[in-house]
């Protein structure tokens, strides 16, 4: 199947994949037809089928400037697609007569004549089954597609203006597919430098704008949650530091520019929040030529009004499995928003260098601070950008003994004296380890709940059994969990045997894989990272396409 696919080359998959997709949306209008009750469902086919038409439509464009890594990756991702338009076809064709008015090699859409006499409740579970591939794939296709906007020269934006200026959408299901149009030309502008010759807007905030008495901490998270005082907007409160910056001024120039590229966010394609700006509580001196760094300075993020509950996956971790993804398909689903955000905290050029439980944030709908709150429809964001950088910008090598946050560190970037800068690839370890975590279900890290201090949990007999303590520590080895923590590589050694075990047995070889080859991205074995002189290329490509090809689009395969 995959030769074929290299026979056709990118426009010959782009023109199959068209196909198919014109024959499910044929299908799904049958059922449309026959059932009114499956109306919606419908709809949302087409949305999918819509907005993943003009994605195509671009990239067919586009594609004398593609280079082959991302050729590579595009028509990858095609191909998951082609295999779930086929599982979905074969799935819904067998609910219907079928007749010689299926979609022909032409593109051209007809109506099947009947349908079979079905079970409402099973047509619709199958026309779900069908949505949820689609969303799922969409996951898994964005980041490549928005990788396009890192593109140097004219052409993007032509194409882009192009498509904007097209027939506008007549119906709310073509609008919503129609809104990756501008989304992308957003994206577009916040990714080109950014000239600050004065004339541009402050991105920092005064105290008064938020309502002081509003501002709580969130358990397990290092952010707060406050209001605004005009509207009583919900915000996000994450607080940054530059202690490791080898320069404060461009410290500062990083964590503006973040806040501009934040400016237009989507935190449900991106997995990030909106950025309104950047809050300085203690009026410490933020102009060019500071020479301490500044403290009391906070990301201030905005929190989609449709989903108005925050809580740490942390929080979730050490809740056990009381009814929040313990089932497959839920800790699948988490998985795959976490490796998307940090995708895209590459894609905007920058290493997040604080990728664990606590700085993962679970949102839903419902009201903040309500015992009930509604736990449908969530997404995973990312926060805790208090050492965040530019990828290519230099650091002090300042690092700190914190067992719970070293826990997520490479070992090379574990101690006070760091042995190497930061790359992209020690995010990708940080995943890896938060990959364990969520596919296990339980935390590594426990809380004292009466003094709130942090202990550790590793190598320890008496762990709660809940926990996983336990489960680190190896059962022929009696070594305590301090012991073990002052062993950077052989925590990693822990965790890979847990990988190739435990996590294994519960979430089968692809996943325990992928999470073996995060774990394993700095090694010189690892096939998939390599080093990184090997990762260059003109246009910033390499690095963002080795991570979806090797992680997201692999997670992506994976099927429940």
């Amino acid at each position: 199947m995959v030769d074929s696919f290299g026979v056709l080359g990118l426009i010959g998959t782009i023109d199959t994949v068209n196909h198919r997709g014109a024959e499910l949306v044929a299908l799904c209008k049958a059922f449309a037809n026959a059932e009114i009750q499956l109306h919606e469902s419908v709809v949302r086919v087409e949305a999918c089928w819509l907005k993943i038409q003009l994605q195509l439509e671009f990239i067919r464009r586009l594609e004398p400037q593609l280079s082959e890594w991302h050729k590579t990756i595009q028509q990858r991702a095609l191909e998951i697609l082609l295999q779930k338009l086929h599982a979905a076809n074969t799935r819904l064709s067998g609910l219907v007569k079928k007749s010689d008015a299926l979609p022909n090699g032409a593109g051209e859409e007809t109506t099947i004549v009947e349908v079979k006499r079905l079970r409402y409740a099973f047509t619709k579970d199958r026309l779900a089954d069908t949505i949820t591939d689609l969303e799922v794939w969409q996951g898994i296709f964005d980041p490549s597609w928005f990788l396009m906007m890192k593109i140097a020269g004219p052409e993007v934006d032509q194409q882009l203006y192009f498509m904007s200026q097209q027939q506008p959408p007549v119906s709310t299901h073509e609008a919503k597919a129609h809104a990756v149009i501008p989304v992308t030309q957003q994206l577009r502008r916040a990714l080109k430098p950014i000239v600050d010759d004065g004339s541009r807007k402050t991105v920092f905030l005064l105290p008064e704008g938020l309502s002081t008495e509003s501002v709580q901490n969130l358990a397990y998270s290092p952010v707060r949650l406050a209001r605004r005082a005009d509207n009583g907007e919900l915000v996000v409160l994450d607080p940054i530091t530059c202690i490791s910056r080898a320069n404060i001024n461009s410290a500062l120039r990083d964590i503006r520019n973040f806040a501009r590229r934040l400016k237009h966010t989507d935190p449900f394609t991106f997995g990030l929040l909106e950025c309104k700006g950047i809050l300085n509580e203690d009026g410490s001196d933020t102009k060019p030529g500071t020479a301490i760094p500044p403290t009391g300075l906070s990301f201030v993020l905005r929190m989609p009004p449709t989903h108005s509950h925050a809580q740490s996956l942390r929080h979730r971790l050490l809740s056990g499995p009381s009814g929040e993804h313990d089932s497959l398909s839920a800790r699948f689903d988490l998985a795959r928003q976490l490796v998307n955000a940090v995708s895209y905290v590459h894609l905007y050029e920058f290493v997040h260098k604080n990728i664990r439980p606590e700085t993962i944030l679970i949102l839903s709908r419902g009201n903040y601070g309500t015992e009930n709150t509604e736990r449908n429809d969530e997404t995973a964001i990312l926060v805790g950008f208090d050492v965040l950088r530019d990828a290519e910008g230099k650091t002090n090598r300042l690092g700190d003994d914190d067992w719970e946050k070293n826990l997520y560190r490479h070992p090379q970037r574990q101690g006070k004296t760091l042995k190497t800068d930061y790359n992209m690839r020690h995010d990708i370890y940080s995943v890896g380890v938060c990959l364990l975590e969520i596919g296990l279900w339980g935390s590594f890290v426990e809380y004292d709940r009466v003094d709130e201090k942090v202990k550790s949990s590793l190598g320890t007999t008496h762990s709660r059994p809940s926990g996983l303590g336990s489960t680190l520590a190896a059962e022929d080895d009696s070594t305590s969990g301090p012991e073990l923590l002052k062993s950077p590589e052989r925590v990693k050694d822990r965790l890979l045997q847990l990988a190739r075990g435990t996590l294994r047995r519960s979430m089968g070889n692809k996943y325990s894989k992928l999470v073996e080859t995060c774990l394993t991205c700095l090694d010189e074995g690892n096939k998939d990272f390599r080093d990184d002189g090997e990762f260059k290329d003109e246009d910033g490509f390499a690095v963002g396409a080795m991570y979806i090809e090797k992680v997201l689009q692999k997670l992506g395969e994976i099927s429940v």
